[in-house]
C-alpha cells in the first residue's frame, strides 16, 4: 500500500469513527443538491412565509433579498425555487449567478434557456452566445438523389456556428413568450449582484427596468449597504418586496450545525439539539463555541466547521473538545491567510483593519493612506471588497459610509495589556 493510500484510508477511518461518511460542510449552497439543501436549510421561517405568500397570487412580483456576504442569500432563494419546483407544477423556476460583465437580460436569457431543454429555439440561443446547449443544436438539410432538397431521404447535419447575441432584451422576451405558452409562471432568480460595483448595479438595473417590469417574476440578491439597497428599492422602485436576511440566532445556528452533521450520517441520525450525540464528533460545549464564533453567518459556520474537522482528523481526535477546537480555529486562520490570490497589498490592508478594528472613509488617516500608497479611501475599496469575498473581512450595513471589520474566522488578537504582562 502506498503512503497516499494509507493516508486516504486513515482519514476515511477517522470519519467513520465519528459516524460520518464525509465532511458535510460546504462554502456555498450552490454546491449542494436540492435534496441536500432541504436536509440542512434551517430557520428563516418568517422570511419564507413572506416570499411564498406572494406565489399564491396571480400578479407577477419582483423580490429583492439582501444581506451580508455569506449570510445565506443563495441558500434562501434556492430553497424557494426548490419548493416551487416540487409544489407548483405550472411554474418554471430558473437560477443563475450573475456572470461578470453580463447584463441582466443576457443573464435571464441564459437562465431560462438552460431550463428549456426541449425547446430547440432556446438551445439555439445558448449556442449563439457560445454556451454549450443542453442538447446539441444542429441544422438539418434534406438531400435527394439528384441533389434536390427534400425531406426524409438523406440528412446532413452541421453544427450551428457561434455568433454574438445582438439584442439580448428582445431575445429574452421572445423566449419568455415561448415559455409562458407552456407555463403559467416563469421565475428568474439572479444571484450575486452584491459582487458587482454599486455603480455598475445602478447601470444594470436602469437598463433592465423594462424587462424587470415585464411578464416574468424576478428574485435578485444584493448587499445590505444603504447605497446598494436604495438603488434597488427606493431610487428605482423596482421591487414589490425586499427581504433582509440577518445573522441567525444561537439556537438556530446550533440546529444548522446538527443538520449539516446529520446530512453526512448514513446511519443513526440524531436530530434533537438536546441530544449530545447530535453534534458528534463535537462535544456540546465545543459545538456551542463553534456556533458563537460563526456569528450567525452560515458560510462562516461552514468554513470553520470544515477546517476544524480537518485539523481534528489530523490529530486523530476521538472527540472535538474545546482544546481541539482551539487548534482547529488556529488552523482555520492559517488557511484563510494563505489563500491563493492574495497579494502583498491585500495583506497590508487586512493588517490595517485588524489594527483598527473597523476601517471606513471616516476613520482612515492620511498616514494610513500613505502607507498603502493611496490618496483616497476609494482607491483601497476594491481590495477591501476582495477581502470580503475571501471571508477575511465583512462590510457592515452602515447608512453613512462603507465600513469594514475582520470576520470571526480570524482569531481575536491579544490586548495590549495581555502582551505587556505575560503572567
Amino acid at each position: 500500500m502506498s503512503e497516499a493510500d494509507r493516508i486516504f484510508d486513515e482519514l476515511g477511518n477517522t470519519l467513520s469513527r465519528w459516524g460520518l461518511s464525509e465532511i458535510p460542510f460546504t462554502e456555498s449552497a450552490t454546491f449542494l443538491r436540492q435534496s441536500q439543501l432541504r436536509d440542512v436549510f434551517t430557520g428563516r421561517t418568517q422570511e419564507l412565509r413572506d416570499v411564498l405568500a406572494l406565489f399564491q397570487g396571480r400578479d407577477r412580483k419582483r423580490i429583492f433579498v439582501y444581506g451580508w456576504a455569506g449570510i445565506g442569500k443563495s441558500a434562501f432563494i434556492l430553497e424557494i425555487l426548490g419548493v416551487l419546483q416540487r409544489k407548483a407544477k405550472d411554474t418554471l423556476a430558473t437560477y443563475i449567478s450573475l456572470p461578470p460583465e453580463t447584463d441582466l437580460a443576457t443573464a435571464s436569457l441564459i437562465a431560462l434557456a438552460r431550463e428549456m431543454e426541449d425547446d430547440e429555439w432556446a438551445q439555439h440561443q445558448l449556442n449563439l452566445m457560445g454556451l454549450r446547449p443542453r442538447k446539441r443544436v444542429v441544422q438539418k438539410k434534406g438531400r435527394g438523389k439528384a441533389g434536390i432538397s427534400s425531406f426524409g431521404i438523406e440528412a446532413e447535419q452541421e453544427t450551428v456556428p457561434v455568433s454574438a447575441l445582438q439584442v439580448p432584451t428582445l431575445s429574452f422576451e421572445d423566449l419568455l413568450e415561448r415559455a409562458l405558452e407552456k407555463y403559467s409562471r416563469v421565475v428568474i432568480a439572479i444571484d450575486d449582484l452584491d459582487k458587482q460595483d454599486p455603480a455598475r448595479v445602478r447601470e444594470l438595473l436602469r437598463n433592465a427596468q423594462g424587462m424587470l417590469k415585464g411578464g416574468a417574476w424576478f428574485m435578485l440578491t444584493g448587499h445590505p449597504s444603504g447605497l446598494t439597497r436604495d438603488i434597488l428599492t427606493r431610487d428605482l422602485g423596482l421591487f414589490d418586496l425586499s427581504i433582509e436576511l440577518k445573522p441567525l440566532d444561537q439556537p438556530t445556528t446550533y440546529r444548522m450545525l446538527v443538520n449539516y452533521l446529520n446530512s453526512a450520517r448514513p446511519k443513526n441520525a440524531r436530530r434533537d439539539p438536546d441530544d449530545p450525540a447530535a453534534v458528534r464528533p463535537f462535544t456540546p460545549e465545543a459545538a456551542q463555541v463553534l456556533c458563537q464564533r460563526s456569528d450567525g453567518v452560515p458560510r462562516l459556520l461552514n468554513r470553520l466547521g470544515s477546517y476544524v474537522l480537518l485539523k481534528a482528523a489530523h490529530l486523530h481526535a476521538d472527540l472535538i473538545t474545546l482544546d481541539v477546537l482551539e487548534q482547529g480555529l488556529i488552523y482555520a486562520e492559517q488557511q484563510l491567510r494563505g489563500q491563493a490570490g492574495l497579494a502583498p497589498e491585500d495583506y497590508y490592508v487586512l493588517d490595517l483593519v485588524l489594527e483598527r478594528g473597523t476601517l471606513s472613509d471616516a476613520t482612515v488617516t492620511l498616514v494610513d493612506l500613505e502607507r498603502l500608497k493611496a490618496q483616497e479611501f476609494s482607491e483601497i475599496l476594491p481590495i477591501l471588497e476582495k477581502l470580503v469575498q475571501f471571508d477575511l473581512l465583512r462590510r457592515l450595513p452602515s447608512e453613512r459610509a462603507a465600513e469594514f471589520q475582520p470576520t470571526p474566522l480570524l482569531m481575536p488578537k491579544p490586548s495590549r495589556k495581555q502582551t505587556d504582562n505575560p503572567d
